[in-house]
């Protein structure tokens, strides 16, 4: 979103507007009303009542230094410098209206003129808690001009109960069109319930390269296993590596991935791809997104026993999304994306016996914060595939739904430590009997994050 320290905006206002010297003349309702609002967050209602009167009241200290504020947390920091140096002009020693003008600088990404007036305003001797946010600003502005490289990772242990550990049919028994009959599934075709422990740990290391410019590298594993279906236990290793580009309202991310995931200790795929994704915040509520993904995934070889390389596919992507978060400190959020994409067959041999998919979807979620330690997030998701080959089995071409359902705490006990409970509900609706399932999830996960 908006600046990093930009949740710090409401209490600066506050504190700034108790040291000022002077207030000015000018206390008629309408600023009464600007500064109830201001104090209530509602930062663009009192842009919206302020600005018609500008021309008039444009040299009224109190008006300019509320149009000022309230054109900064609207996200307007252009505007704002307008009115707060207006202020600065006829009140020099006012403090609030110079922190205020330093934070639409760094608003702006002019960090060396935000610096300046950062370092007038601490020589002003402001109160305890304005000295901390204003040197929480300064430490920001040297990130900014001088960026170090910075490392952060985690560790995270989960322990759960899954009702299909497999992902398989929950039918003992399933209806084949080409025999005409019902077919008995053997004990691993059907749902086999069961709880689990898994480990899991990562780190991303990103260092700048100039201006608006870093790259990074990332490696994330985990491993799963299973209390009793040891069968289906399995280990995974993802990287990744690419770039960071521009700044403030835009930064696009170029990435390469590498991945490999091994079941009952053998190896069972690979994959290599790229993915590229652009972020536009709009204002400090509202951000959108496009990406797009392509991989290549293969499946077994000779590396097993089973030949699964009629499961190899090229993996195509895209998508747009949104973001917005309904308070200035991104504590309460909703999100929003679509997606659509191809897997087209990738074998050199016989293909998978529903040939390439063409597929869609549509994800929904939120994060709803509770109190400083404990936060409910939930999402809601659903896609729709269409397989391109006849099945020989079904006598006709696989069409799935594939719905799901998340939602969980995140409590927060101690800095650096999430755990986080949650549950997981997965419902595959198909016209192929042995594709159909569902699937439940309830576990709870220990994170430790390093920063």
């Amino acid at each position: 979103m908006k600046p990093v320290f930009y949740k710090f905006n409401q209490l600066a206002v506050a504190i700034v507007l108790c040291v000022a010297t002077q207030a000015g003349a000018g206390t008629g309702p309408d600023m009464d009303k600007a500064q109830s609002l201001l104090d209530a967050g509602k930062a663009a209602a009192a842009y919206a009542l302020l600005a018609p009167a500008e021309f008039e009241m444009s040299g009224d200290t109190r008006y300019d230094y509320l149009l000022g504020i309230a054109a900064l947390d609207s996200g307007k920091p252009d505007l704002a410098t307008l009115a707060l140096e207006r202020v600065l002009a006829v009140n020099p020693d006012f403090a609030g209206a110079r922190v205020d003008l330093a934070r639409a600088y760094f608003a702006l990404g002019d960090y060396q003129r935000a610096k300046t007036g950062f370092e007038a305003a601490i020589e002003q001797n402001p109160p305890p808690v304005a000295r901390i946010i204003i040197e929480k600003y300064l430490a920001a502005i040297e990130d900014k001009l001088n960026p170090k490289t910075s490392v952060s990772g985690y560790l995270e242990g989960t322990l759960g109960y899954d009702t299909n550990v497999n992902a398989s049919t929950n039918a003992s028994q399933v209806f084949i069109p080409l025999l005409g009959t019902l077919m008995t599934l053997s004990e691993g075709g059907v749902a086999a319930r069961d709880n689990y422990l898994t480990l899991g740990g990562g780190f991303e290391v990103v260092h700048p390269l100039s201006k608006g410019l870093s790259a990074f590298i990332g490696l994330d594993g985990k491993k799963r296993v299973n209390f009793f279906k040891d069968t289906f236990n399995n280990d995974s290793v993802d990287g990744r590596a690419g770039l960071n580009i521009g700044e403030g309202e835009d930064v696009v991310r170029v990435m390469g991935t590498k991945g490999i995931f091994y079941q009952d200790d053998k190896f069972y795929r690979d994959s290599v791809g790229s993915s590229v994704e652009w972020r536009h915040t709009l204002d400090p509520h509202n951000m959108v997104s496009t990406f797009g993904q392509y991989s290549m995934l293969s499946y077994g070889h000779d590396k097993m026993k089973a030949d699964l390389s009629a499961n190899d596919i090229n993996l195509s992507v895209v998508g747009i999304g949104w973001m917005h978060t309904f308070d200035d400190q991104g504590r309460n959020i909703a999100f929003a994306s679509i997606y659509g994409g191809d897997e087209a067959v990738a074998s050199v041999g016989t293909p998978r016996i529903d040939g390439g998919q063409r597929f869609a979807g549509v994800k929904l979620g939120g994060q709803k914060w509770l109190n400083d330690e404990l936060d409910f997030f939930a999402s809601l998701g659903a896609k729709e595939g269409n397989y391109l080959a006849t099945n020989l089995l079904i006598q006709d071409f696989r069409q799935d739904y594939l719905y799901d359902l998340n939602f969980g705490l995140n409590w927060k006990p101690i800095q650096n430590w999430i755990v986080r409970p949650q549950f997981t509900y997965t419902h595959n609706d198909s016209n192929s009997g042995l594709n159909n399932y569902e699937r439940k999830d309830l576990s709870i996960t220990v994170r430790r994050e390093f920063k």
